[in-house]
């Protein structure tokens, strides 16, 4: 094959991974957005006076350092979402490493004016016990649920899966490099004087 089109070749199949690529390095350096009022359903409508109350949390895995708790309450009656009530969110650490903390659910701390949510920083690994309290006019109630919250490890910090995803292209990069330096069966490299002819 022509050294002009082996190269051309090696250049097509590299920008070919390039963009292959180009879509997990970005979802590495910026990952999805937190799908929080929404997430990981924990809860499904579980009957709370006249309310029916489904709870989810993000991120999905459960960080020790960030817990979005976020609770939609419709009416058990209409499905209509329901405004107006004092919503309880109590963390427990199921083997006492961190003490009971409990927070109002707002709306305000909510991206989606539908739910009520809790923002919190658990602070340890481990099984942690979510209490959910409701209540409002039409009724009260309670409801819980368990979670494991475990730390990102080696694999989940974005330099390392930034590098893990450019590690094929550095090995295409290398290897064009080498080959572009080779010189084919058959052909004289510039400037050996053996391939030059008499004068």
């Amino acid at each position: 094959m022509p050294r002009a089109s082996r190269s051309r070749g090696l250049a097509a199949s590299a920008a070919l991974l390039v963009v292959l690529a180009l879509p997990l390095v970005q979802h590495t350096v910026t990952p999805p957005t937190a799908q929080a009022n929404g997430g990981t359903l924990r809860l499904a409508n579980v009957p709370m006076g006249a309310y029916l109350v489904s709870v989810f949390t993000d991120p999905t895995p459960v960080r020790p350092d960030s817990l979005d708790v976020s609770v939609l309450i419709v009416s058990g009656s209409s499905g209509e979402v329901i405004e107006g009530l004092d919503v309880r969110v109590r963390t427990r650490h199921l083997e006492g490493v961190r003490p009971e903390e409990e927070r109002p659910a707002t709306r305000e701390a909510a991206d989606d004016p539908r739910y009520y949510a809790a923002k919190f920083g658990l602070g340890a690994e481990g099984e942690w016990e979510i209490q959910v309290s409701v209540r409002g006019t039409e009724g009260s109630g309670e409801a819980a649920f368990q979670l494991r919250a475990r730390d990102r490890g080696l694999l989940g910090s974005p330099l390392v899966l930034i590098l893990l995803a450019l590690l094929p292209l550095m090995l295409v990069a290398a290897w064009i490099a080498r080959q572009s330096g080779e010189v084919p069966p058959g052909e004289v490299p510039p400037g050996d004087a053996r391939g030059r002819g008499p004068r």
